[in-house]
């Protein structure tokens, strides 16, 4: 499914995807993997998640960041969206 796919009706589906978070009935889709190769003839692997995953992922990451952040240092800067040295 693309973004465009998912954009079509998109109030119903996030609602529908938030009801399914909440009462614990979503569950993440296997991811597509493809094989990369490498200048030593072995392959790498890639995985890719599906849309919904990564709405869930980036939404679970919102909330962990905005609870956690409190505990950081004021120069603490390592993985903070926006931190940045003064």
């Amino acid at each position: 499914m693309t973004w465009r796919d998912y954009e079509a009706d998109l109030d119903r589906k996030l609602a529908d995807l938030h009801a399914r978070v909440h009462r614990g009935a979503y569950r993440a889709q296997p991811s597509r993997r493809r094989y990369i190769p490498k200048a030593d003839g072995r392959q790498r692997p890639l995985a890719v998640a599906a849309l919904e995953d990564k709405v869930v992922q980036r939404a679970t990451a919102a909330v962990l960041n905005a609870i956690f952040e409190e505990d950081f240092l004021g120069y603490s800067y390592g993985f903070r969206p926006g931190a940045r040295p003064a």
